[in-house]
């Protein structure tokens, strides 16, 4: 049985609608305020951390350097609730059991926030795994690398590398979780690659059982369970202000039997959008396919991705939202959210661009999942930084989108 917090991945296809709208979608705010001022987030994730049966929202708040959870009352109610403390606001976090007790928890940077059973009431417990993080960790997922059957930690940070982490078989205290590196390219206190593999670039790519690790311009090969790592180029993408920086997410998106990866470019302005076709081979090759640009002005950064089924026709539709930061938002439009509805017939894979959402409401590392338990897949962001021109009034802001289709 899948964990609680996993469940919203879980939709299966009966309804189709003709065409993905905007009027398929509901916007609505999950908070309009936060303490601290006017900042914005930091990591976040989207599950189920009181175990009632529906959806709830954590962030780090960077206004204040604390962590909350939003626990959903109703579709217009949600009450924020303090997780604890983080001495450095941190942009990448993940969600998991990390201590197999049936709870949702959220590792985030070096610390772990342990849920004890009762969200609503007491703080989580705060951790610390790793003591020698220096820097902002921007990438974290949650994968079995070394495949025993338990999850692992993928992280990636500039000044960091990429490594993964062993999680102990008793975690519940103040204790260094074993790191493995992945790659080691820092060069003046940075890396080459910003950001990669969130949110669910770690997939099996070669075919050979185990998850490798898509790094913006490469792939990693996962060689003997994560102790050794060799790297495979890959044309996609460009370097921004923070070097070579991607969203993706693997999955066979051509249903030919291998796997291929969906990108976009993140952290810089004119993102683009596509997919990576794998020819199967081994080691695989890659084709580039790039998605059409339809939508007034230049683009903005793409730092939110997810691949979902949207419309509930049986095949993946992509999400993107254009992020709201003051130094890279989209010339001559203010921030939107898209999907590229895929309209695959006959083997032939198609995809056309819809604007969902053009409120001048940005958004930063978004979340898909079943929020109000009608079957459909609803989605949930933050921003990264607040935007005084945004339409919340210049504000922070958390929003839901909530899908209609049911």
């Amino acid at each position: 049985m899948l964990p609680v917090f996993l469940l919203c991945t879980v939709v299966s296809a009966q309804v189709a609608v003709a065409e993905i709208t905007a009027s398929m979608f509901h916007h609505r705010f999950i908070a309009r305020e936060m303490p601290g001022g006017n900042v914005g987030f930091g990591a976040s994730a989207l599950a189920d951390f009181d175990r009632d049966g529906d959806l709830d929202f954590a962030v780090v708040n960077r206004g204040d350097r604390k962590v909350y959870w939003f626990e959903q009352k109703s579709r217009s109610e949600w009450v924020r609730h303090w997780i604890g403390d983080l001495p450095v606001a941190q942009l990448g976090g993940a969600v998991m059991d990390v201590d197999s007790d049936g709870w949702p928890d959220l590792v985030v940077g070096g610390f772990w926030f342990h849920n004890r059973g009762k969200p609503a009431g007491k703080p989580f417990d705060r951790y610390r795994y790793d003591s020698t993080i220096r820097s902002e960790i921007h990438d974290m997922v949650a994968s079995d690398i070394d495949h025993d059957g338990k999850p692992d930690v993928v992280a990636m940070g500039d000044g960091e590398g990429c490594f993964w982490y062993a999680i102990p078989s008793d975690p519940v205290r103040d204790v260094e979780w074993k790191k493995s590196s992945i790659t080691t390219e820092v060069l003046n206190d940075k890396t080459d690659i910003h950001s990669g593999f969130y949110p669910a670039g770690i997939g099996d790519l070669d075919g050979d059982g185990d998850p490798d690790i898509f790094l913006a311009d490469r792939w990693m090969e996962n060689r003997d369970g994560g102790k050794q790592w060799m790297p495979h180029r890959v044309f996609f993408g460009r370097r921004g202000p923070w070097g070579f920086s991607t969203r993706s997410v693997i999955l066979d998106l051509d249903k030919d039997g291998d796997t291929d990866v969906v990108v976009t470019d993140s952290d810089g302005q004119n993102s683009g959008v596509g997919w990576l076709e794998n020819n199967g081979k081994t080691p695989p090759g890659f084709t580039t396919h790039y998605l059409g640009n339809k939508a007034a002005g230049t683009r903005g950064s793409f730092h939110s991705l997810r691949v979902a089924d949207f419309d509930r026709d049986g095949d993946p539709d992509i999400l993107v939202i254009e992020q709201e930061d003051p130094s890279i938002l989209p010339v001559g439009a203010g921030p939107r959210w898209y999907v590229w509805e895929n309209l695959t017939k006959g083997g032939k894979v198609e995809f056309e661009e819809r604007v969902i959402l053009d409120a001048r409401l940005g958004g930063h590392d978004v979340w898909t999942g079943d929020v109000d338990g009608d079957g459909d897949i609803d989605i949930v962001s933050k921003i990264w930084r607040v935007w005084g021109g945004n339409g919340n009034g210049g504000r922070v802001h958390v929003d839901w989108l909530e899908n209609r289709l049911r």
